[in-house]
């Protein structure tokens, strides 16, 4: 069968290297490369990552890929100097990075794949040939036995017909955005920690990027919004976000942030799943649509790796037509 996977992220790439091992696959993603929400932004000499901060395995599944990949030296562990606002350490339980970026994975998947990047698939349509795919670009792309998307599910509720079985499903799901202030300093920044879990609003997460095994020496810390206050906050001015973020981050850090000699915020628009859909997977066998992501089972980086293997066991396991 010919797929169409809509989204490069990790749920995405996953499914392609599953599915091309027996179908004719092709990944479509909107960004400028394969990342998703494990994405690095490079501003020479600073490296983020501005999305997913680290993971942790739990599932034997998964436990096996990230060996594979420790193996490969894309994955180290992260120290574990992870601290909550009062001062207590988080849980001792492993936690991973991708080197020399969070981005890694996804650019280790996408390496055997087909997959072509700043194409923002709006529309689908269906003819006698099959499902054909219209860009914002006015590229057209098809025809395709399967249309498969992994963005975030208010995007794939918009995407995919109403007529999908799924849609009631996505329709329940509830994300959250997320603000990521990247700064860059001159001199190392003297910190007690090297990352800062808060329970204080504007503040979820505080991490000296640099810090991590892999990365540029350059001083860069992130700050990432809470995710609530986030939501409250996602029309506002850039700059007032930034300005928000920097105080607050300055009092807790105890250091004067502005200093920092770069500045740069980026809005991430769906970020968390405070509400899952509680399934692995949705599929509409009849007309051919499915979608899946961490928004499925939850919204860690192994629910999106889990979500996709599920799906792709399922179509996988379909009667040839």
């Amino acid at each position: 069968m010919k797929i169409a996977i809509i989204g490069a992220g990790l749920s995405g790439l996953t499914l392609a290297n599953r599915l091309s091992a027996i179908h004719d696959v092709e990944v479509f993603e909107k960004a400028r490369g394969p990342g998703g929400r494990m994405s690095t932004r490079r501003a020479s000499p600073f490296a983020f990552d501005h999305g997913a901060q680290y993971f942790t395995a739990e599932s034997e599944r998964f436990q096996t890929f990230v060996r594979e990949l420790e193996a490969q030296g894309l994955v180290a562990i992260w120290p574990q100097d992870i601290r909550l606002t009062g001062g207590a350490r988080l849980s001792d339980k492993p936690k991973y990075v991708a080197k020399p970026g969070m981005n890694a994975i996804c650019k280790h998947l996408a390496e055997t794949l087909r997959v072509y990047t700043q194409v923002q698939v709006e529309t689908l349509s269906k003819d006698a040939e099959g499902w054909q795919m219209s860009a914002k670009d006015g590229t057209q792309h098809g025809p395709f036995d399967w249309v498969i998307s992994t963005a975030p599910a208010e995007q794939s509720a918009a995407l995919l017909p109403e007529t999908f079985s799924g849609q009631t499903v996505l329709s329940k799901v509830e994300m959250q955005g997320c603000f990521a202030l990247m700064l860059g300093f001159e001199q190392p920044l003297d910190l007690a920690w090297q990352a800062l879990k808060s329970d204080t609003p504007p503040i979820g997460w505080m991490a000296t990027n640099s810090d991590k095994p892999g990365r540029p020496d350059p001083s860069a810390l992130l700050i990432q919004s809470d995710n609530a206050w986030a939501e409250a906050h996602l029309e506002d001015d850039p700059e007032q976000i930034i300005a928000d973020l920097m105080a607050a981050g300055s009092a807790l850090a105890r250091v004067d942030l502005s200093t920092a000699t770069h500045r740069a915020l980026h809005r991430w628009r769906y970020a968390s799943t405070p509400k899952p859909a509680g399934v692995p997977f949705l599929l509409d066998e009849k007309q051919q649509l499915a979608a899946c992501g961490d928004w499925c089972p939850g919204s860690k980086v192994e629910a999106a790796f889990l979500s996709a293997n599920a799906l792709a066991d399922e179509i996988l396991s379909l009667p040839k037509a």
